[in-house]
């Protein structure tokens, strides 16, 4: 018979999905089984698929030791040393930001460790805020960045805040704003709004009449007539919006591989510009259950003094 109090990150869920993150290497029939025979109790009440368990309660598995031994999700994580620049951090959540050539998340088992995930969890356990004992929870980003886009990154550091933080994303209750530089002339202020899908063979976005809508507002700052300057902000959050909706406006971002002019591209590598020039560089909270301190709050990332000092560069050039 095995034992187990809720804590607070182990909470507030359904009972069957509990159970498939905590005996994460049991098959899911030997799971479903084993609660048709009612050997899963909570509060000494036998427990059903449904059932949602809460902090502080007790469930009692009656399953062989050598069973939950092999079953139960393992938390021999040792941390490594991390690199992370945090702008803001408090119980509920951070504000990392994020370096260029960084991917957000591991896409692949050879980048298990060098991520800005990874990194975070790293922090969070050498800070002594990631417990061996929650099993079922894991520290979590709530926007993501490609590769080569820099700027700020969010990560929820309890179970709570980062239910929070995830609803408050899909509901724009987060404005994000980004700064990039232009080929072309921006002289005022333009909204795009049009639907796309993915080409998975090329992972580039193309328009599409059934894809997924996206929307993006963006605002001139500066411009030469040649470059501009602009800053960006998104009301939905897809892969290469700003990107894709920048080109299908004939204003590319600068050193973008993929949606840029090639032959600008070649020009500016002669001044370091080697990947699209694109930076999450604010982020303002609005009103979010949990999270009510946080409204109003604008976090803003060290990077952007870099944007400005290449735009006067770039502007410099064309004078030549």
């Amino acid at each position: 018979m095995i034992e187990v109090e809720i804590n607070e990150n182990d909470g507030n869920q359904r009972f069957d999905r509990f159970l498939r993150k905590y005996l994460e290497n049991a098959p899911l029939s030997l799971i479903q089984k084993n609660i048709r025979k009612k050997n899963f109790k909570i509060n000494d009440k036998r427990a059903k698929n449904d059932d949602f368990i809460y902090p502080g309660d007790k469930v009692t598995m009656y399953i062989k030791d050598r069973d939950f031994k092999k079953w139960v999700r393992k938390t021999d994580f040792t941390p490594r040393d991390f690199d992370l620049d945090v702008i803001y951090e408090d119980k509920n959540l951070l504000i990392m930001d994020k370096k260029k050539g960084t991917l957000t998340h591991a896409a692949s088992k050879k980048d298990y460790g060098d991520n800005l995930l990874d990194n975070m969890i790293n922090y969070l356990y050498k800070t002594n805020f990631l417990s061996k004992r929650d099993k079922t929870f894991r520290p979590a980003v709530v926007n993501r960045l490609d590769r080569n886009t820099e700027g700020l990154v969010i990560g929820g550091k309890n179970a709570k805040a980062l239910r929070a933080l995830n609803k408050a994303i899909r509901q724009g209750d987060i404005d994000k704003y980004y700064l990039t530089l232009v080929k072309g002339e921006v002289k005022r202020e333009f909204f795009i709004e049009t639907k796309i899908d993915k080409n998975e063979n090329k992972n580039r976005i193309k328009s599409s009449r059934d894809g997924k809508q996206i929307k993006t507002f963006f605002r001139p700052l500066e411009t030469n007539g040649s470059f501009s300057l602009v800053e960006c902000m998104l009301y939905t959050g897809k892969t290469h919006q700003i990107r894709f909706s920048l080109k299908k406006n004939k204003t590319p971002i600068i050193g973008d591989r993929k949606y840029g002019d090639w032959k600008v591209n070649q020009e500016l590598k002669k001044i370091g510009v080697d990947n699209q020039v694109l930076l999450a560089y604010k982020l303002v909270f609005g009103k979010i259950k949990g999270l009510e301190y946080l409204e109003g709050k604008e976090f803003l990332s060290n990077k952007t003094d870099q944007i400005y000092k290449l735009k006067d560069d770039i502007f410099r050039l064309e004078q030549k």
